[in-house]
């Protein structure tokens, strides 16, 4: 009985501890489990999510760094210098060519001003050619416009850069772009009789940049308009023979040649497009190269370099003579077979917002394109092919700059300069073409 007593008390202990509790024992052992693994893989995320988010903090910031740096580099003052091949005492010459600049002083055109600056500090310019398109965006109204200031007689301060300056027209000179709104409404006028009409009035016009008192302001500023005038550089007499030596810069109007312009809404302006004579202006054109070039004769007055400046490409690769609607080169064409024939050594425009230089296997003239002397247009080259490139494009440059051209007996060299490098970005040497 005692056995079996016990036996009962044995198995009523085995009936309280029933399956379901021990179930539950497990199950409850296994969400502690599962608990402890939760917490465990939680914290692992949280440290996975911390990691990652300071992995992408510190890309980001790396990032960041890098995007400063590179901004910090673009804007940084680099210390410009004069090419290793310059050599005063053995140069004839040296002059500067920036074109399409005046912007009021904007942070492009103070750049190049610098750049430009810092050149003529080791290699002092005798002259600068503006190529034109000197007053944005439609030109001077009057000849005591402020522009004149803003855009020239405060940019231009460096001791070096105080010499003359030959100056073109460009079609923003002669009014182009100019805010229809003005004429409409009388604020300024679109097609004034004379001068006399102008007086104490909006009157945008390029004759005023030829005008005396204009250049009064500034004894620098040498413009000419509406047909060519040739200024002749002495340079030293030849070192062998003695014969007398000098460069002939034929400084042309182009922007009555570019028939596209007409109808325009400012060819009415005072001394403007439409009291042009294109014909008497190419054939003044002639005129002067055939007398430069005096048929090979310095005896007979020819002179030993010919350089022609206008406002318009004869030869670009930019958009005003690349794009569906762009004639400006078609309408300089006849300029070709002439260049070649009075062996003019290099054709120099602005016009394009960017830098270039041009030279064909077949043709012995180089185009030179110097218009970045304030805004560029960046990626103007990015579509054109390399069989291109590589053709006679020698040069292509979207960056702001300008060129230094120094000659030396028989060799022009001809530098282009970017803000983006200290010295030459690219040098071209040119040589006297032959007689």
């Amino acid at each position: 009985m005692a056995a079996l007593g016990n036996g009962s008390q044995h198995t009523a202990l085995r009936a309280d501890y029933d399956l379901e509790d021990e179930d539950r024992f497990f199950i409850s052992g296994v969400e502690k489990a599962g608990a402890k693994r939760n917490t465990y893989e939680l914290q692992l995320k949280r440290k996975k999510l911390i990691v990652g988010l300071g992995i992408s903090i510190g890309v980001v910031g790396l990032v960041a760094l890098i995007l400063g740096l590179a901004y910090g580099l673009s804007r940084r003052k680099l210390d410009y210098v004069c090419p290793r091949t310059y050599d005063a005492s053995k140069t004839d010459l040296v002059f500067f060519v920036v074109g399409d600049w005046g912007r009021a002083g904007n942070d492009n055109q103070r750049r190049t001003a610098r750049l430009m600056a810092d050149v003529a500090g080791c290699m002092p310019p005798a002259f600068v050619v503006s190529t034109g398109d000197n007053f944005y965006p439609s030109g001077i109204r009057s000849v005591d416009d402020v522009q004149f200031d803003e855009s020239f007689r405060n940019i231009y301060t460096a001791k070096e850069l105080q010499v003359p300056w030959y100056v073109v027209m460009g079609n923003h000179d002669y009014g182009d772009a100019v805010d229809v709104s003005l004429l409409n409404t009388g604020q300024c006028l679109a097609s004034p009789s004379g001068p006399d009409q102008c007086a104490g009035k909006c009157c945008y016009s390029p004759w005023w940049q030829v005008q005396p008192g204009f250049q009064a302001r500034d004894a620098r500023w040498n413009a000419s308009m509406g047909g060519v005038v040739t200024r002749r550089i002495a340079l030293p007499p030849d070192a062998a023979t003695g014969a007398p030596r000098s460069l002939d810069l034929v400084m042309l109007d182009t922007t009555p040649i570019i028939y596209q312009y007409a109808g325009a809404s400012w060819v009415d302006f005072l001394n403007g497009f439409n009291a042009q004579d294109a014909d008497a202006i190419k054939s003044s054109l002639q005129q002067q190269l055939n007398a430069s070039y005096a048929n090979g004769s310095a005896a007979a007055g020819g002179s030993s370099w010919r350089l022609v400046v206008g406002h318009h490409p004869v030869r670009s690769y930019g958009r005003h003579c690349t794009q569906p609607d762009a004639y400006d080169c078609d309408d300089m064409l006849f300029m070709r077979p002439w260049l070649k024939r009075f062996r003019v050594a290099a054709y120099i425009n602005g016009h394009e917002h960017d830098q270039q230089l041009i030279k064909s296997a077949d043709d012995p003239v180089h185009y030179i394109t110097s218009g970045a002397g304030s805004d560029t247009r960046k990626g103007e080259f990015d579509d054109l092919d390399m069989d291109t490139r590589t053709r006679d494009a020698l040069f292509l440059s979207d960056t702001q700059g300008f060129v230094a051209v120094v000659l030396s007996g028989s060799q022009m060299r001809v530098h282009f300069y970017t803000t983006e490098q200290s010295g030459p970005t690219y040098t071209r040497i040119i040589p006297q073409p032959a007689w």
